[in-house]
């Protein structure tokens, strides 16, 4: 994926006959605005997958943006589980908890007493005592999610954006 980017961005700039020093900053934009894109993009395809609260997965995604020292952008995704109470709609059913559209069986909403903390709890064994807090993975959907926007879209995005940022250098002359 990079050396075809690298391409790109060279024929360009090649085409257009821009400074290399303009052709730096206008990487470094249009390499930071591709990241926000991809970030929107990639958490709204998870929430609408897993129907978890768009806020939840935009909060786990941050971005390392590009700079003149080091133009690269990148993001950092901690994906590794939500738990079920923070998903839409939880009620308690007879048969377990309702939550993002699913049926968690044997789990039961409460507030434990030690810390106050209120969620979905499961027991671990037959004995009342341990619990253990229900969560879901995101990390498949995110994985495949991310597969598929690099994949497909972040190229055309990427050259959209340069070029729309050479342009833009060339009117400051």
């Amino acid at each position: 994926m990079k050396p075809s980017i690298q391409k790109q961005t060279d024929n360009i700039i090649k085409a257009i006959d821009a400074l290399p020093e303009q052709a730096l900053i206008a990487t470094i934009f249009a390499l930071n605005r591709t990241a926000e894109w991809l970030k929107g993009h990639l958490s709204k395809e998870i929430s609408a997958q897993k129907r978890v609260k768009l806020k939840l997965i935009r909060d786990r995604i941050s971005i390392r943006r590009a700079n003149r020292k080091n133009p690269q952008a990148q993001l950092v995704c901690r994906f590794k589980s939500v738990f079920v109470k923070d998903l839409s709609g939880v009620r308690q059913t007879p048969i377990g908890v309702s939550a993002g559209g699913k049926i968690y069986p044997h789990a039961f909403i409460a507030t434990l007493k030690k810390g106050g903390k209120s969620g979905v709890y499961r027991r671990t064994t037959k004995k009342r005592t341990p619990v253990k807090s229900v969560t879901i993975s995101i990390f498949d959907d995110a994985v495949r999610s991310i597969e598929y926007l690099i994949g497909a879209e972040v190229a055309k995005v990427f050259e959209k954006r340069f070029l729309y940022e050479i342009r833009k250098m060339g009117r400051r002359k």
